[in-house]
Parts: C-alpha cells; structure tokens; sequence
C-alpha cells in the first residue's frame, strides 16, 4: 500500500498554498476521536504526518499535548508559522522520534495511505501506552455530486489517483497489533471561489509534480467545469474514520 516516496513528499513541497486551500475536518469526526479515546487536558497525543498543522490545531481544544511529527520540510515550515507553541519534528511513519509508550494516541490524518503498514503500524504500537488509540481520518470529495465527478475528470483523477479511497484500511490495520477497529463516515463540505476550488486542485500531490504546460491545460479543463456553477460553491466531502486500540505486548 505504501505510496512512491517521491510523490509522498516532493508532492507536498507547497506548505502555505496546501494550508490555504485544504479543509479542516468536521466537528463531529473530532468528537468522535475525543470520546472514543477518552481524551481530555491530561492526554498526550501524536499527529503522525502532521502536515501544515490542520488537524492538529482542532485537536488542541480537546487535549493537553499534541506532538507533531512531520516529513516535508516545507510543510514543518509552514506548520511552525501557523501553529505557534506546538513543536514539529522530522520524522515519518517508520522513524517516530518519540520514546516508548508515550502517548496515549496516535492520529493520521490524510496520511495513512502514504505509510507502510508494516513497518508504520509496529511503530505506531511502540510509541502507543499500553491499550492507546490508533485513529485514522480523511476527507474525500463526495463522489455522489454530479459536478464533483466532474472535476474529478478534470483534474485528471481517475487515471492519476495517488491512492484507493474505497481501499478498506480497517483490514489493513488489523492486520498489525490493533484490536476493535472500526470505521464510521461523517458529512461537512467548504465555502469555496472558483479561484480557490483551483488552488485546492493544485495542492493535489501528482499535479505538483507536473511540467508547467499539462498543469497549466489541467487548470484551464478544472475552470472550464467550474465556469457553470455559482461563485463561491459548496464543495461537499465525505469524511471517513478508522479506530483501533494497541493489542498489549
């Protein structure tokens, strides 16, 4: 499952247009993580492929510590000036710089699919307390949107998708030292212009790695699908959840 790792981090080279554009995670998928967990202000958290720092930032409000650990440079640039008091470190699914036991949670969000889970998962488990959470998250385009299969086609989706959304990673985690995973879906969508319906397209990691000339052509196809809709636009997600607990050693 694991992903080309230039596509994984050379394709996240845009931390600040990625933080611009990118939507936050619904309120109820956080609730969700934060009763399932039994978080509170004592927890100790890890954000594993922290990115620019969104998902850690609405955990704040539920936890005492989130430590963030992040691969791309240019993301942990762009997290340290948009996170302020939340220290991000180099590190990657298979080299967390944590010790043993140290959190009681860990989270990916939009990230897992860019892991390998056999080796992610046995050190996800080292750095868990014994019993301590696993949840994984991403939002998705909801697809049931005539205008979304659209865009979808337009920017070149279906024949470049850097992973299987419909890929059950429930499976996938119980396959490593988990017990009781379980996914649940949630619902929200994001206010967008035009404009910025296109610079969320173009922080898609294989459109960043293009030539200028075909990314210029897929910008112009994306505004070409957009041109028939209002301005601003809801652009509506579904938001998909993956829970599971640290089998003890």
């Amino acid at each position: 499952m694991a992903q080309d790792k230039e596509l994984a981090v050379g394709g996240f080279a845009q931390g600040d247009l990625y933080n611009a554009s990118r939507p936050g995670y619904p309120d109820d998928a956080i609730t969700h993580f934060v009763r399932t967990f039994n978080l509170d202000e004592r927890s100790h958290v890890l954000d594993l492929g922290a990115g620019t720092g969104i998902f850690t930032r609405q955990l704040l409000a539920h936890v005492g510590r989130v430590s963030a650990v992040e691969p791309s440079a240019s993301m942990r640039t762009t997290f340290a000036q948009e996170t302020p008091g939340v220290a991000v470190l180099d590190g990657s699914d298979e080299s967390i710089p944590l010790a043993d036991h140290e959190v009681i949670a860990v989270f990916a969000a939009q990230a897992f699919h860019w892991f390998d889970p056999s080796r992610a998962l046995p050190e996800i488990h080292r750095v868990l307390a014994p019993g301590g959470g696993l949840g994984l998250i991403w939002n998705e385009r909801d697809t049931d949107v005539e205008w979304i299969r659209e865009l979808n086609h337009a920017m070149l989706w279906d024949l470049n998708f850097p992973y299987d959304a419909s890929l059950d990673y429930g499976a996938i985690v119980a396959a490593g030292p988990f017990r009781d995973v379980r996914s649940s879906k949630f619902h929200h969508s994001q206010l967008l212009t035009h404009d910025q319906v296109l610079q969320r397209t173009l922080t898609t990691s294989y459109i960043t790695l293009m030539d200028e000339e075909p990314r210029r052509h897929l910008s112009s196809e994306v505004l070409r699908t957009l041109a028939k809709l209002p301005d601003p636009v809801e652009m509506p997600y579904v938001t998909t959840t993956y829970v599971a607990f640290a089998i003890d050693s």
